[in-house]
C-alpha cells in the first residue's frame, strides 16, 4: 500500500478531535449539562403548580360518626375515630347516599351512626361526593354469650 492517501476517520460524539483540545470541549459540555439540569428544576417547580391549576386532585376518603345534620345548609359534622376531631363537609345534589349497599338519602342521615365519607378536599368545607351509612352499633355482644344455668 505504498502511496495510498489514509483519512482520518471522523471522531464521535463527545470525543475530543486532534485540532481541539479536551479543556477546549469541556465548557460546551458543562453548558449542555447546565441548561438540562434547569429545565429540569424548571418543570419540577412548576408541576405542583400545574396539578392545582388543571384540578386534578384525588377524592380524600374519611370514616367518623356523625356528630350533627343541618339539613337546610345541607352540611353535616363528623367526629373522626382516630383522634377525636370534628369536620365539618357539605354535600350537593351530586353527592350520593348509600345505606347498607341500598340508595339512600340525606334524610338517612342520624347523629351516632357511622359513615364512610368520600370528598373533594378544598375550600373552607370539603364537598362530599358520597356518604355511606353503616347504622350504630348496638349491643349484640352481650345478647349472643351464654348466661351459666
Amino acid at each position: 500500500m505504498a502511496g495510498a492517501k489514509v483519512t482520518p476517520r471522523h471522531p464521535g460524539i463527545g470525543y475530543a478531535t486532534k485540532t481541539e483540545t479536551i479543556n477546549e470541549r469541556m465548557p460546551m459540555k458543562l453548558k449542555s449539562h447546565i441548561h438540562q439540569t434547569a429545565a429540569a428544576l424548571c418543570v419540577l417547580a412548576l408541576s405542583p403548580t400545574l396539578m392545582f391549576a388543571a384540578g386534578t386532585t384525588h377524592p380524600s376518603k374519611e370514616r367518623g360518626i356523625i356528630k350533627s345534620v343541618n339539613m337546610e345548609a345541607q352540611t353535616l359534622v363528623v367526629t373522626d375515630r382516630k383522634n377525636n376531631s370534628e369536620h365539618t363537609f357539605q354535600w350537593n345534589d351530586q353527592t350520593k347516599f348509600s345505606e347498607r349497599d341500598k340508595s339512600a338519602g340525606a334524610g338517612d342521615l342520624k347523629a351516632g351512626e357511622r359513615v364512610l365519607l368520600t370528598y373533594s378536599p378544598g375550600g373552607d368545607t370539603p364537598m362530599l361526593q358520597s356518604v355511606h351509612i353503616t347504622p350504630a352499633k348496638t349491643e349484640t355482644h352481650g345478647a349472643n354469650k351464654h348466661s351459666p344455668a
